[in-house]
Formats: C-alpha cells, sequence, structure tokens
C-alpha cells in the first residue's frame, strides 16, 4: 500500500525544510518502524497540488500502522519532532492507496 501525507510548511521555512530532508532522508529510512518503507518526500512545483508537500511511505498491511504505534526508536522520533516544528498544525488530507490486483472488490450484483 502506498501512505501519502500531505502538508504545509511554516512560512520562511521552505529552504530550512528542503535542507532538513536532504539531511535526514538516510537517518528517516533507515529508522522507519517495522514494515515502513521511506519513498521519500515531495514538493508540489509549479501549482499543481493542493499542499506544499507530500511524504510517501510504502507498507504492506493496516497492522503497519500498530508498528507505527508502537515504535520506539528516539532517533526516528526526534526527526519527526523537527519534520513538526517546521511543518503547518493545520488538517490536510492523507491517502492510503492499495494496488488495483491487490484490492478485494465488493459490487451489488447487476439488476
Amino acid at each position: 500500500m502506498l501512505r501519502i501525507m500531505n502538508f504545509n510548511i511554516k512560512e520562511n521555512k521552505i529552504k530550512e525544510f528542503q535542507q532538513f530532508v536532504k539531511d535526514n532522508w538516510k537517518t528517516k529510512a533507515a529508522h522507519a518502524p517495522k514494515g515502513w518503507k521511506y519513498l521519500g518526500t515531495y514538493f508540489y512545483v509549479l501549482g499543481f497540488g493542493p499542499y506544499h508537500a507530500a511524504v510517501m511511505w510504502e507498507i504492506s498491511d493496516y497492522a503497519d500502522f500498530d508498528a507505527l504505534r508502537d515504535h520506539d526508536d528516539p532517533v526516528y522520533w526526534n526527526l519527526m519532532e523537527q519534520f513538526l516544528k517546521l511543518t503547518s498544525n493545520e488538517p490536510t488530507p492523507g491517502w492510503l492507496l492499495r494496488e488495483v490486483a491487490d484490492t478485494e472488490i465488493t459490487e451489488s450484483e447487476e439488476k
């Protein structure tokens, strides 16, 4: 599954945020919760997005959300605290996508 977390960056913090991501993406990937594969942090560009940026993760199943909740790696949580200091606290939508071949479909019978 693909987990996309959208967000905005605090005013006058975009360059600082960009440097933070460049400096820490390998560490973030190495300290990710069990079952979570960090795919990167992306800026929406040229007006092609409703927010400033998105973080993308690959997970296998819903149990990986429990692994995130139970994750106790201080390096990971320190990075998340730094991330939150640079980003807005306004609510933004996140998306969870499942591959078409791995999705169970329920439909009513045609009449």
